[in-house]
């Protein structure tokens, strides 16, 4: 084992058996990346670094949902959905949203989330009358 993957502070337990985990701000400047690196990125980590699994995450909203008034069947994943809509509907590129959510293509993003643009050329019409209209 290299002194950098010692170093790791992703717990390796969690993570595909063939994976090397390593965070690259954590690389020594002067290190190089190892060959066969890839980068893997995660939306949730524990505050010390390590790898949160999707299942904690799912026990943790049941609980959230049970406790807080209006959170009934809340998911993890309605986050994310939020948030593609709020980038969308406040202008975001659609190439720069795809490239976040990590979808493939872009089309994959609109038709997924076709109803924020849609709803935000409606807010941009209505301006647009605003404006013609005096």
């Amino acid at each position: 084992m290299s002194d950098l993957n010692k170093t790791n502070p992703l717990e390796q337990a969690n993570a595909p058996h063939d994976t090397k985990l390593v965070v690259p701000e954590k690389l020594p400047r002067n290190e190089k990346v190892p060959e066969g690196y890839k980068e893997i990125s995660f939306v949730c980590l524990r505050p010390d670094g390590a790898y949160e699994s999707p299942s904690t995450i799912g026990i943790m909203c049941k609980r959230a949902s049970k406790k807080v008034e209006g959170l009934d069947g809340f998911h993890f994943h309605q986050l994310r959905h939020t948030f593609t809509s709020n980038l969308l509907s406040n202008g975001a590129a659609p190439k720069d949203v795809q490239e976040l959510l990590g979808h493939s293509d872009v089309s994959t993003t609109m038709n997924v989330y076709a109803h924020s643009t849609r709803e935000a050329k409606r807010t941009s019409a209505r301006l647009l009358d605003k404006v013609v209209s005096g």
